[in-house]
């Protein structure tokens, strides 16, 4: 099958189901920001509104233990759950995961098991050492990156989807966050010779970003992981229909089908990319015959992030279907949903693919259960949802009893699977400390505290790491150091501190306040400070800032 338009029916299909998914935490979202930055590195699309919206219902950081708890949140706890909120402020907060689901390090492991579950046999996987590495290109493509405002000499064209981004710094950097701060992290400091390009698809807006480095003799192909505010990533997501899929002959290591059924979404969005990632794996870049392929002795990785975990893994089934000169070495996905039926893991084994393939999860991430259901049985139950509106949201508040996914769908070898610690309540297979906001949050791969960066930091990964010196040193926490000099424009969003009487006033009580991390002062000695990513240098206020700073 070959990509095609969607049809209206279609969309309208895949966005009532991304209506339905932000129904249950549409309590905790604020209307979407398009966010900007002044800095080199582009714009980031705050992935943080969940986080925003307790900040201003609670007044506090989501992230700081608070004992003895606000009004607020033991008016909450009390009006939720009765009784069971009484007791010590942990007790409490374990009692009401919807009241705040992540899992306070001051609260110790015994109220949340779910929260902390790490399973699977890392030293026995042969593609161990690649973890980190991927860990890494994952977050690092979906940090926005800039080219250069002119190609330099080197830049090479596949087409007009494939371009050479021409980084400067040669460093495999991404924007990461500790709680509610954020910073530019250098992933990979061990390699400092990193050539990228980008594969996009600007119409259905799927990315991909390539990587390698002569030094260490590796190459890297990322997807990027579904973004919150695209309806296009929305539409493939919820594109639910199995396609009938012609593979090939299976392997000799075992039964399998020649014809699987795949995510329908996922496959015909992944055709789309696949050609510029293979001509760029065989080095077909213009004019140059295929000189400059990936060689033999290197190792070439596939990787990504939810979305972008799912196309990592169809692509190196197509590569393998396709018979590619070159194959991936390793394909590790982080937070992969369930991308084909039993068929295509099967397939797998058969061609003994499975020792290849690593997929890292963290067990309360609702996204890895995914898709739930079957298309008809998703239609029930929007009409059911349409009509009992207060009902569905009540379920979706305390929890269903059980989980029941579709059989029709299967992980590609189950085997292959790595648990790590998400420190969120979540979204299980036994329905175990659930929350439907963890299980959304637990899904994050940006941030030290929680989800997949967490969980990868506090895992055997940095151990085996054979490329990039990965360590939890590399997202430190907040330390109030300058990141970035905001003299030259006007950051929106920003509240006045009007306890703040100079520049070195404003910046003390930014750094004293946990959430702040922007602060500006006037030249009318005015003093502004708060979370902001929309700065810009393109309005009258911007010639009123006598300084400021983005702190972490």
């Amino acid at each position: 099958p070959t990509p095609k338009p969607r049809s209206a029916l279609r969309r309208g299909i895949a966005g009532t189901a991304a209506a339905l998914t932000l129904l249950a935490v549409a309590s905790w979202h604020f209307s979407p920001r398009v966010e900007k930055r002044s800095s080199g590195l582009g714009g980031l699309l705050e992935e943080f509104q969940l986080l925003d919206a307790w900040q201003m219902l609670s007044g506090g950081n989501p992230f700081k233990y608070i004992c003895p708890m606000t009004v607020f949140q033991r008016m909450a706890a009390v009006a939720l759950v009765g009784k069971a909120a009484e007791g010590d402020c942990c007790t409490t907060y374990d009692s009401v995961p919807m009241l705040w689901p992540y899992q306070y390090p001051e609260c110790g492991k015994s109220h949340c098991p779910s929260c902390w579950r790490a399973d699977g046999d890392l030293a026995s996987s042969d593609v161990a050492s690649y973890a980190a590495l991927s860990f890494a290109a994952s977050l690092a493509v979906s940090s926005p990156k800039v080219l250069l405002p002119e190609a330099p000499e080197e830049a090479r064209r596949l087409d007009d989807v494939t371009r050479h981004a021409g980084i400067a710094s040669k460093q495999m950097l991404a924007r990461a966050k500790h709680g509610m701060r954020e910073r530019v992290v250098n992933l990979c400091p061990r390699i400092s010779d990193w050539e990228e390009y980008f594969l996009n698809d600007d119409a259905e807006n799927v990315h991909a970003r390539v990587y390698k480095s002569a030094s260490a003799q590796v190459a890297v192909v990322s997807f990027r992981g579904t973004q919150a505010k695209s309806a296009q990533n929305w539409e493939i997501d919820s594109d639910i229909n199995m396609l009938n899929v012609q593979l090939g002959a299976p392997g000799p290591h075992g039964p399998a089908p020649s014809e699987v059924n795949i995510h329908e979404g996922f496959y015909l969005e992944l055709q789309r990319v696949l050609p510029h990632v293979r001509k760029w794996v065989e080095g077909y870049i213009e004019g140059t015959q295929g000189l400059f392929g990936i060689p033999s002795y290197w190792k070439l990785v596939f990787t990504g992030h939810s979305l972008g975990a799912a196309l990592a893994i169809l692509a190196a089934t197509m590569a393998e279907a396709e018979s590619w000169p070159r194959l991936p070495d390793a394909v590790i996905a982080f937070a992969a949903p369930r991308v084909g039926d039993k068929g295509l893991s099967q397939w797998w084994e058969s061609r003994d693919l499975c020792k290849k393939l690593l997929r890292v999860s963290v067990y309360n991430d609702v996204i890895t259960y995914m898709p739930f259901m079957e298309p008809l049985q998703l239609m029930d139950t929007f009409n059911y949802c349409f009509q009992n509106v207060i009902q569905c949201l009540g379920q979706l508040a305390s929890g269903p009893k059980a989980l029941h996914p579709s059989e029709r769908w299967t992980h590609v070898c189950p085997s292959s699977e790595l648990y790590v610690p998400g420190a969120m309540k979540g979204v299980n297979s036994k329905m175990e400390d659930f929350s439907l906001m963890g299980g959304a949050l637990a899904h994050f791969i940006g941030n030290a505290l929680f989800g997949y960066s967490f969980g990868v930091l506090n895992s055997d990964i940095p151990r085996h790491d054979a490329y990039c010196g990965l360590r939890k040193e590399l997202l430190p926490a907040a330390s109030c150091t300058t990141m970035e000099e905001l003299d030259e424009v006007v950051c929106f969003g920003l509240a006045h501190d009007v306890n703040a009487t100079s520049a070195a006033h404003c910046r003390q009580n930014c750094c004293d306040d946990e959430y702040c991390s922007v602060w500006q002062v006037m030249r009318n000695n005015q003093c502004w400070r708060g979370r902001s990513h929309h700065c810009t240098a393109l309005h009258p206020y911007a010639a009123e800032v006598a300084s400021g700073q983005r702190l972490h």
